[in-house]
């Protein structure tokens, strides 16, 4: 279960769903404490602030605030710069109590409503992730991008919140988990005909991988005991000596290709 720890707007809160799990959700322009009017004779759904023209004058009939954020607490910083593409996994069901069968619309509506029971509150309510990234550090960063599935962001430093959103200040999200997941572009290196001298032969990527890749070696002009080692296999490049069956190094020509994940820039 999530806990949201992080950091809410005033336009956030949190509360319990009907299977009493933590959400986070849009507030009310008006709370109840704020009333105008006789608080004795007011009649209404108090958490939606009132929902009479008495207790609430001015946002009775529509009272969820309009957007807000939420900030991660969590943060991301990668070893150097990347193409780092996010997708998520969004936890969330909506809540239209203006316009619920048994409360908010009625019985007497019954025969007038063109849509669910319940409302239409899946179309008029959001709850979406929005990334930021900078190459030099966290402070930074202070423009974001929405992240509907999926995005891929240049950057070595992340941020990220969560902005929801109410159309008709009647419907509101509810919150119950966000995940944000890295994904690093799977991608391979590889050269050609390359003549190792007789010695150690470094080899250096165009672009390092995140981390060591897997290096096969495809060798010409080998004879019979010859063999090859590889050494300082990184993600910036790797090392080759080829041999011959008495162990002195021999300038052998070799393809190899590179298997890994992450671009560098």
């Amino acid at each position: 279960m999530a806990n949201f720890l992080g950091t809410k707007d005033s336009s956030v809160s949190t509360g319990l769903d009907n299977q009493s799990r933590l959400v986070l959700v849009l507030d009310t322009i008006t709370q109840v404490d704020d009333l105008v009017g006789n608080f004795d004779s007011a009649e209404g759904n108090f958490d939606l602030g009132g929902t009479d023209a008495t207790s609430n004058p001015n946002y009775y009939t529509a009272n969820i605030q309009s957007s807000g954020y939420y900030y991660y607490s969590n943060t991301l910083t990668l070893d150097a710069i990347y193409d780092a593409t996010f997708t998520i996994v969004n936890g969330m069901t909506t809540e239209n109590e203006y316009d619920l069968f048994d409360s908010g619309r009625g019985a007497s509506s019954f025969d007038d409503a063109v849509g669910p029971f319940d409302g239409t509150a899946p179309s008029k309510c959001n709850a979406f992730l929005q990334a930021g990234s900078s190459t030099s550090s966290l402070g930074a960063i202070t423009t974001y991008a929405d992240i509907s599935q999926q995005a891929t962001l240049k950057g070595r430093y992340f941020k990220f919140k969560l902005k929801l959103t109410s159309a008709d200040n009647k419907a509101r999200p509810e919150v119950t988990s966000m995940q944000i997941k890295l994904v690093l572009e799977k991608r391979f290196e590889s050269e050609e005909d390359i003549a190792s001298l007789a010695g150690a032969k470094a080899i250096t990527y165009t672009n390092a991988f995140y981390a060591s890749p897997a290096v096969g070696i495809a060798a010409q002009n080998m004879t019979t005991g010859d063999y090859y080692t590889i050494s300082s296999k990184t993600k910036t490049g790797f090392t080759i000596t080829f041999y011959n069956s008495g162990g002195a190094a021999q300038n052998r020509t070799f393809d190899y290709v590179s298997k890994g994940y992450g671009l560098k820039s």
